[in-house]
């Protein structure tokens, strides 16, 4: 592959970009103001709230001269006004706000350059809301500040704390009800998270696993089923009650709710305590209160005077009665009500599991990814693996027939969740020869199992290898593709959004931004060797770009030439065929369903476009240089 781009050594020349308005403070600033005297009286447990205040004792158009107080109060306006994420522990904060011209409010890599300064505020802060913002953001930048991690998870726990005790109050709490909140609950969260790499045991996450089971029963107690629900998943997610005992409370409440409490709740109470009771491994238990909350949305379907919504609540029904012993019966006569005559196949199937021992190969991925750089890591983390050759495929699927004919000695079909039949294959001939569907079968089985090892044992090892000792962030990755015969120019900073997210565990977005992006890098790379990737309709006599599927169907040999066969080969059975994933196919008609950017395919789709990104880069590695790039050292954990 080729392309015209600046090489490495070229980009090696450019001066590095300067830092953002809001990111120029120093350790000299810091030292010379009262960075807390605008907060230091203020009651506010709400961030953004002290990033306005911040932002009020700034002039209204920026000085000739920048004094060390308008650099500082600058910066802790902007980072005080980032976005609050707390169900991402490798993203939790982002930009309040994008513009279509591309400009942004602040993100923590803008503070990398000022890390030293930012340290020193967190050290100093006595503002809990303050000090765990700081904290937070520097440990986040750089893990090997354990200490300010374990700071930054105690001051979120003090900030809940006065909030309980009243002496800090979230924004537009109006009715006072202090920590049984939401935002109480996020930053409990986020203190979690934390504690889970620097360890449960250390006094902020561990206050904060008190204080989460503490509200928790003050919630069931007080009959406030929102409060309940949201601490009590909360303890469940972490691990920090006893199960059984977290479903008996839930129960117990449920029994003690008068009447006029919302449906939709009680029905989600029922479902948290077969949670926890699945948690405690009691099935009779989990069983009886998915009954329960089935029966619950029957009722409600009864009850809807639109037939949407009552087939939408039904279909949910019948799906919390799924896997329930004894309830056949009446789930025949609940799809009986929605008039789908295809629901039952599902019900005939069950799934199985074949266990799977893969620490060594674990071990191996974890020993291969001590790298001395991050850069060096991204180069191994790309080769952890190859596309198989076709012809060994063949070979082995058919071996298999051999010896073990009655696995494809019948046909099969192959269903969706919903019961449609999408693919269907000859059984297998005893012969030398076997039906091309029966091949296919056998050869997506195959494949399957080898992607599920691939992705777990080595893709997802290896992932969290590189997140757990770097800040992974878009211009590490637009350093990479923008000198990559695989990325067109116009598509790095989407290719580089899209890894960013792959990388930092947001598989949804990672999917469904990277998928696309791969029909354009195929057109892009087979224009760059001269071939002619449009179609021209006759009749209308318009031109149009050739999709994924046609360039496979119609320039399958050039593809081959470029690439490989293997490789080809591998995208065809990822993205394109059935049966297998057929990922691009269902992510471009809507067919995925919300867990399953998190399969073992799906991961190895994201690794295998970012394996095609860096395969022109090798040659060129030892020019390459990524920005905040150092040898690693050991991860401080206090």
């Amino acid at each position: 592959m080729s392309d015209e781009r600046p090489t490495a050594d070229e980009n090696l020349g450019e001066a590095a970009p300067p830092p953002p308005p809001w990111a120029r403070a120093t350790i000299d600033d810091v030292s010379q103001v009262d960075f807390e005297e605008l907060v230091r009286q203020s009651d506010s447990a709400d961030a953004a709230e002290l990033g306005d205040l911040y932002r009020s004792g700034l002039p209204d158009t920026k000085p000739e001269l920048e004094t060390p107080a308008f650099r500082v109060h600058s910066m802790l306006a902007a980072i005080m006004g980032m976005q609050f994420k707390a169900n991402e522990p490798n993203d939790p904060f982002a930009a309040m706000v994008v513009w279509a011209d591309g400009r942004r409010s602040a993100i923590p890599t803008d503070f990398r350059g000022a890390i030293d300064a930012l340290a020193i505020l967190a050290e100093r802060a006595q503002h809990p809301v303050l000090q765990s913002r700081l904290a937070d953001l520097c440990w986040l930048l750089d893990r090997k500040r354990g200490r300010l991690g374990v700071n930054a998870a105690t001051a979120y726990v003090e900030v809940v704390s006065r909030v309980d005790a009243g002496t800090l109050k979230f924004r537009f709490d109006e009715n006072e009800t202090g920590a049984l909140r939401h935002e109480a609950r996020d930053l409990l969260k986020r203190a979690l998270f934390i504690g889970r790499s620097t360890g449960m045991d250390k006094k902020g996450p561990s206050d904060a696993q008190r204080l989460a089971v503490a509200l928790r029963k003050r919630a069931i107690e007080k009959q406030q089923t929102t409060p309940a629900l949201m601490f009590g998943r909360l303890d469940l997610h972490f691990g920090i009650s006893d199960a059984l005992q977290v479903g008996k409370d839930i129960e117990g409440m449920i029994a003690g709710l008068t009447a006029g409490v919302d449906d939709h709740r009680l029905v989600e109470l029922w479902r948290l305590s077969a949670r926890a009771y699945h948690r405690a491994k009691l099935d009779d238990d989990t069983n009886r209160c998915r009954t329960a909350a089935a029966e619950l949305l029957v009722a409600m379907a009864k009850r809807q005077p639109s037939a949407m919504l009552a087939a939408h609540t039904m279909t949910e029904a019948i799906r919390e009665l799924h896997g329930v012993p004894g309830s056949k019966d009446r789930r025949r006569e609940l799809r009986h009500l929605l008039v789908d005559i295809q629901a039952g196949i599902a019900d005939e199937m069950s799934p199985f599991a074949i266990p799977m021992n893969l620490e060594q190969i674990a071990r191996e991925v974890e020993q291969r990814m001590q790298q001395p750089t991050l850069l060096d890591k991204l180069f191994t983390f790309a080769a952890l693996s190859h596309s198989p050759d076709p012809d060994q495929l063949i070979a082995e699927a058919e071996r298999s027939i051999r010896e073990h004919p009655l696995s494809s000695l019948f046909g099969a079909t192959h269903h969706d969740r919903e019961g449609k039949v999408i693919y269907r294959s000859e059984g297998a001939d005893f012969g030398d020869t076997q039906d091309d569907s029966t091949l296919r079968q056998q050869i997506a089985r195959d494949e399957g199992i080898r992607r599920h090892i691939t992705a777990s044992a080595e893709i997802e090892v290896a992932r969290q290898s590189i997140v757990s000792n770097h800040y992974m962030s878009e211009e590490i990755f637009a350093a990479l593709l923008e000198i990559s015969a695989f990325v067109p120019q116009g598509l790095v900073m989407t290719y580089s959004h899209g890894l960013t997210c792959f990388f930092r565990a947001d598989f949804i977005s990672a999917l469904y931004i990277l998928t696309p992006l791969l029909e354009a890098s195929l057109r892009h790379v087979l224009k760059a060797h001269g071939h002619d990737v449009t179609k021209l309709d006759d009749a209308t006599k318009i031109q149009e770009d050739r999709t994924i599927s046609a360039l496979f169907e119609q320039m399958r040999p050039e593809l081959d030439s470029i690439f490989g066969r293997p490789i080809t080969t591998d995208l065809e059975n990822v993205f394109l065929k059935k049966p297998g994933p057929y990922i691009r196919h269902s992510i471009a008609h809507g067919l995925l369903h919300d867990g399953e950017p998190y399969s073992d395919d799906a991961l190895y789709a994201c690794w295998l476009i970012f394996q095609l990104c860096m395969i022109p880069l090798f040659k060129h590695r030892e020019h390459i240089r990524l920005p905040f790039d150092t040898r690693s050292e050991t991860i401080e954990r206090e």
